[in-house]
């Protein structure tokens, strides 16, 4: 087989998988990833709240854990940045969760209810957590009431993912976090993601069956779509995973970043969402009353370059990810 030529700053972008990893990988010459990064410890870690399933607000430790790149690459992605280039060594990650933790026991008063893994790809991936770490961190993570982890859908198996599960034992609750960007079909399919809607419907179900729970990540305004689009788009991927059994939905506007998106976007293939699109597309979650949905708060400056307007866009969507009501205007 004939390996796909090098692409050039003028090539449109590519119809095939194989050219569009080229092609995507091409976009990242002059963006560094993020330097010193140790293999030891975790890039990151935060306290945050969200509602649980009774009502409640849970209190959350989330680590964010430093280890190898995804091998997918999605047009979408800036994760990499904040990743290794190889495996991290045997023992690296459960001493990660570990030093998180006990950090996090140094500066809050209340102990954590739940745990978050998130590895900027995807928890059963071999070569950015090895195998045989699994039952290290599944001995951490007992001490919490649920653990979420982020996973392609390609990698929701029975292989992967059940002995981890197993090995977490019954007072733990699994919640998988899988990425269905949009339910789009043509857009997906250019997202490069490597799944399709029956495919992530598939794993959404073998989640289900299993007893674990599922959270869903859904793009607002991915490449592709004008805004009237995006809205119609994201309302349509939130009833998507909710007819998928997800319990929760997490709404990402798509940012630039990673080289592949501003080339789309001086080409008028790509822009941010407006701050009404992601509102709107919370409320409609929201008025679903189907299962959690979020907005994301991250990064606000770049849907509001205005301060006193982005501070309150901030308040509101924090406030209606904690009430889980849009507050009327």
């Amino acid at each position: 087989m004939n390996p796909e030529p090098a692409p050039s700053e003028t090539d449109p972008y590519p119809d095939t998988r194989a050219g569009r990893d080229a092609w995507i990988l091409a976009r990242r010459t002059g963006i560094d990833r993020t330097v010193g990064l140790d293999p030891w410890r975790p890039s990151h870690w935060l306290r945050e709240t969200e509602p649980d399933p009774l009502g409640g607000q849970a209190r959350i430790l989330t680590v964010f854990l430093t280890n190898r790149e995804c091998p997918w690459r999605c047009l979408m992605c800036d994760l990499w940045r904040h990743t290794l280039e190889e495996t991290v060594p045997l023992g690296a990650v459960p001493a990660q969760v570990r030093i998180a933790r006990e950090e996090d026991r140094l500066r809050a008063s209340e102990p954590p209810r739940w745990l978050k893994l998130y590895n900027a790809g995807s928890f059963f991936d071999h070569r950015a957590i090895p195998r045989e770490d699994l039952p290290g961190i599944a001995r951490q993570a007992r001490d919490f009431g649920r653990l979420v982890v982020e996973c392609h859908p390609g990698l929701v198996r029975d292989t992967t993912v059940l002995p981890f599960r197993e090995a977490l034992g019954a007072g733990t609750t699994l919640e998988l976090a899988l990425g269905l960007e949009t339910a789009h079909p043509g857009v997906l399919e250019r997202l490069n993601k490597g799944v399709d809607l029956g495919g992530f419907r598939r794993a959404a179900e073998w989640t289900r069956n299993h007893g674990m729970d599922l959270r869903v990540f859904v793009l607002v305004r991915p490449p592709f779509l004008d805004e009237a689009e995006a809205l119609e788009w994201a309302c349509r991927s939130i009833d998507f995973a909710f007819d998928c059994g997800a319990q929760t939905v997490s709404l990402i506007p798509t940012r630039a970043g990673n080289g592949a998106l501003e080339w789309l976007a001086a080409r008028g293939q790509f822009a941010p969402p407006r701050p009404e699109t992601l509102e709107a597309a919370l409320a409609h979650g929201l008025g679903l009353d189907r299962g959690r949905v979020f907005a994301d708060t991250w990064d606000l400056d770049r849907l509001e370059p205005d301060p006193v307007r982005r501070e309150s866009l901030r308040r509101r969507l924090e406030e209606a990810n904690r009430t889980q009501r849009m507050r009327s205007v």
